[in-house]
């Protein structure tokens, strides 16, 4: 039985990880309606943190899927920003990425590409330490949240079937 503490070190262990995967997202610009290069990004991370299966769904969110119990959770961040309006108002690039102190700058880096980043580390840790049999989880990196919020887990649950327990997000 893996320990909570067991599971904080591997976070701990993945903090650059977590931070360069953050910093590569921030860099993807994915504005409302413009996702489609972020979420091929996420979906190439997913799968070499050994997610056991990501696709890209009809209307275009980024889905991953570890376990294949019948009790279901999914982790959900959407992926989408809106833009950053006059540059003059920024001290730094807003799509640099830039780690700097112990943080990654950029927009989209608190709503909500942080959580896309860490839920992938969480994947990655979730492989490594096992799964219960009886528990699947989906990590859904969402679209249009900005502008059509809600819509995209419409789809999700009406089109792909996937009805979870419970979504965190």
């Amino acid at each position: 039985m893996v320990t909570p503490e067991e599971i904080f070190q591997l976070s701990q262990k993945y903090s650059g990880y977590t931070a360069k995967n953050l910093s590569e997202l921030v860099k993807t610009k994915s504005l409302s309606n413009q996702e489609e290069n972020v979420v091929k990004l996420i979906k190439k991370m997913m799968l070499e943190a050994g997610f056991d299966d990501a696709w890209i769904d009809g209307l275009g969110n980024v889905i991953g899927k570890i376990g294949s119990g019948h009790k279901v959770i999914a982790i959900d961040g959407h992926v989408d920003t809106v833009d950053a309006g006059s540059l003059v108002n920024w001290n730094f690039d807003p799509f640099g990425g830039e780690i700097k102190d112990g943080y990654v700058l950029g927009r989209g880096t608190v709503d909500q590409k942080s959580g896309v980043a860490s839920f992938i580390t969480a994947g990655k840790i979730m492989k490594e330490i096992g799964l219960p049999k009886d528990l699947t989880v989906y990590f859904t990196g969402s679209i249009l949240e900005e502008d059509c919020d809600g819509l995209c887990w419409k789809y999700i649950i009406e089109e792909e079937g996937i009805k979870p327990d419970c979504v965190i997000i």
